[in-house]
């Protein structure tokens, strides 16, 4: 997919997979503003029949899933320039709105669900957006591939996993001192000690905790910094990380 010289250096392209990513996208008629993208963002996820959230939330997207994207976003600092991973992104959030507002930044979506990652594909083209890719595979797989081993800038991830299971599945992305900003809801505290018994292992060191979107959802996002490059082994084989979990006991 050929990414604008302007928004992402050509080299960092190459490394990050984005020079063999597939054939150009361009958006048809007149390009949609960005409230307009979110908008279609919101009735594509509410309305795809592939149940990317459920029955209940289907209601809930526009009014509170994208907005609670939007602030994620806001809060990532994402620079121009940059590659980042959506680990497990499901329906697309929060790395579609992510496409949508830091267009300068490179989006790499990855789910296991290949029905997800196929209706996901369908939004990227539908929403015209250049700079965003969807990937099908486990993470424990993918890591360990060249193509996306350490060449991340970030890796945000929502609703994936314990804290320190995220941790080791998003560690063999990223680049030495990338970062991995994890969303979570008001029971993180409860799952800081399993991250910090997994800390040394994973080499990362947990940054600092901010609240965003409404109060009353308790969204905080966790941002832990990589420390050096992907340590040798990790992440380990298909579904030891949630099965045996670094941090010990269960997830």
């Amino acid at each position: 997919m050929a990414i604008d010289d302007d928004a992402i250096d050509d080299e960092h392209a190459r490394d990050a997979g984005w020079a063999d990513a597939g054939p150009s996208r361009v958006s048809r008629g007149t390009p949609l503003s960005t409230a307009e993208q979110l908008e279609l963002l919101g009735t594509l996820i509410a309305e795809s029949p592939h149940n990317l959230v459920s029955s209940r939330d289907r209601g809930l997207v526009a009014t509170v899933h994208i907005p609670e994207s939007v602030a994620v976003v806001e809060a990532l600092h994402a620079g121009d320039g940059q590659h980042w991973v959506d680990l497990g992104t499901g329906g697309g959030l929060p790395g579609l709105v992510a496409a949508i507002l830091r267009p300068r930044v490179g989006w790499t979506l990855i789910d296991a669900r290949q029905k997800k990652v196929d209706a996901v594909s369908e939004f990227i083209d539908v929403l015209g957006l250049e700079n965003a890719r969807a990937v099908a595979g486990r993470a424990e797989v993918l890591a360990h591939d060249d193509a996306f081993r350490g060449l991340y800038d970030g890796v945000v991830s929502r609703a994936l996993a314990r804290l320190d299971v995220t941790a080791e599945l998003a560690r063999g992305f990223l680049r030495p001192r990338g970062r991995l900003v994890v969303v979570k809801g008001p029971s993180v505290d409860s799952e800081r000690g399993y991250f910090q018994r997994a800390s040394g292992r994973l080499r990362m060191k947990e940054l600092h905790t901010e609240g965003v979107g409404s109060a009353d959802r308790g969204t905080v996002l966790v941002s832990i910094a990589a420390q050096g490059g992907p340590p040798r082994g990790i992440p380990r084989r298909n579904g030891i990380p949630q099965s045996s979990p670094l941090g010990g006991g269960r997830t």
